[in-house]
């Protein structure tokens, strides 16, 4: 294959980067690369991957050097799919609703920080459940709670009822925190800009509990999506509205409608960016065409037997844990 010239690499940098990783990325490399070229939510973060890529194939031709593909592939994986799958769908309850169920938050509260951060969370809740008419924005189910006041609720159109649940799209415990185990987390703010290619700076600092990064979802489809198995595709100038993509055995059959438009119920209230959604859809896609999903499954099965071994069960932690795992099964399989 002939080298790529300086001009063609600046005229297509992701045709020329693809060419790059088929050319002299690892077998196992490959499919993560480039699906990290394809499925890339806009332009930016698109170039973003490619510059990288690029610049490995410099290195390996001056130097021979075939290992810097991998370390990309590895930085991708380790602080973006890794993180977003093991700390999605972990939002903690507010101490007045663990209280109302009877379960105490003693031991899982670690700072005084991450205890205000929590309890933060009880406005964010009732505000984005009000917005969101209290029910599922992909499935339309209605939360049974809502009529416990009246039967007023049920005239509006629904799907059925179903208990929701409020999701963070970029995940609640990749938030900035104080605890000795979140040196990794600069990392993983890294990778999500490089390759969302947007800015997410608002979401840190306490930020993470923004209106605009909650979404409200039935028990059902909060899992899936959660496990990257459903997620909110933006559609092209159409403002809020949403296909809605399914991966993996189960989420397909699960009946969900074929897009969604977003509306609030509270007019000053902003909905679920759609950039954090297109995000969100990116890691999605990018997992399921990396021929990794399985391996990932595997991870987090061992994941659960031995997070119990950690120091504490902090989130940053348990990322650590999977890293390790993913490790050695890259390491058998090559």
């Amino acid at each position: 294959m002939p080298a790529l010239t300086v001009a063609a690499a600046a005229e297509n940098p992701a045709a020329a980067a693809a060419a790059v990783v088929r050319q002299y990325a690892h077998p196992r490399d490959q499919a993560l690369l480039l699906a990290l070229l394809q499925y890339a939510p806009n332009d930016k973060g698109r170039a973003n991957v490619a510059h990288k890529i690029i610049q490995c194939g410099d290195s390996y031709k001056s130097e021979g050097d075939s290992r810097c593909l991998s370390q990309v592939a590895d930085f991708f994986w380790r602080n973006v799919i890794l993180p977003v799958r093991v700390t999605g769908g972990k939002t903690p309850e507010p101490r007045s609703r663990l209280a109302q169920s009877g379960m105490s938050s003693a031991g899982d509260v670690r700072s005084p920080a991450e205890a205000e951060a929590i309890n933060d969370l009880k406005a964010v809740i009732e505000t984005a459940s009000v917005r969101d008419s209290h029910r599922c924005v992909i499935s339309g189910k209605l939360d049974p709670e809502s009529i416990a006041d009246g039967p007023s609720a049920l005239s509006t159109p629904g799907n059925g009822l179903e208990v929701t649940r409020i999701a963070h799209i970029i995940p609640f415990s990749l938030r900035d925190s104080t605890s000795a185990a979140s040196g990794h987390l600069p990392s993983i703010w890294s990778a999500l800009e490089c390759f969302g290619g947007t800015d997410l700076g608002a979401l840190m600092h306490g930020g993470i509990n923004s209106l605009d990064n909650v979404i409200t979802l039935s028990a059902t489809v909060h899992r899936y999506f959660t496990e990257l198995q459903v997620a909110l595709d933006p559609i092209p100038d159409s403002p809020h509205t949403y296909a809605v993509r399914t991966w993996g055995k189960v989420a397909p059959r699960l009946g969900l409608p074929k897009t969604v438009k977003l509306t609030s119920a509270a007019p000053d209230t902003p909905l679920p960016n759609p950039a954090y959604l297109a995000l969100h859809c990116a890691i999605c896609r990018v997992l399921w065409a990396s021929a990794r999903a399985e391996e990932l499954k595997d991870v987090l099965d061992d994941l659960e037997e031995v997070a119990l071994l950690a120091a504490d069960g902090s989130s940053a932690n348990l990322i650590n844990i999977a890293i390790y795992r993913s490790l050695a099964f890259s390491r058998v399989e090559a």
